[in-house]
């Protein structure tokens, strides 16, 4: 069972909600080495959410939701 710590992404949308990254309908976390680098490479410009959380290309599917930020919280 893998113990390192873990990231979870936290979405700020447009309207001020947060939202956690959900991924195969589970709340998804990141590697604690990977999540910086994925925050400070992520382009909201290229990317909206849904409101379950999933991470879509921008105008793929109706309901995305503008990307305002993204951070991370510690998991567990």
């Amino acid at each position: 069972m893998d113990t390192a710590p873990r990231w979870f992404v936290l979405i700020t949308v447009a309207d001020g909600r947060t939202l956690y990254w959900q991924r195969a309908g589970a709340r998804h976390s990141l590697a604690h080495a990977l999540g910086e680098v994925w925050v400070g490479n992520f382009k909201p410009a290229l990317f909206q959410v849904l409101p379950d959380g999933a991470i879509i290309p921008r105008g793929s599917q109706p309901g995305g939701l503008e990307i305002v930020l993204v951070a991370l919280e510690a998991a567990g």
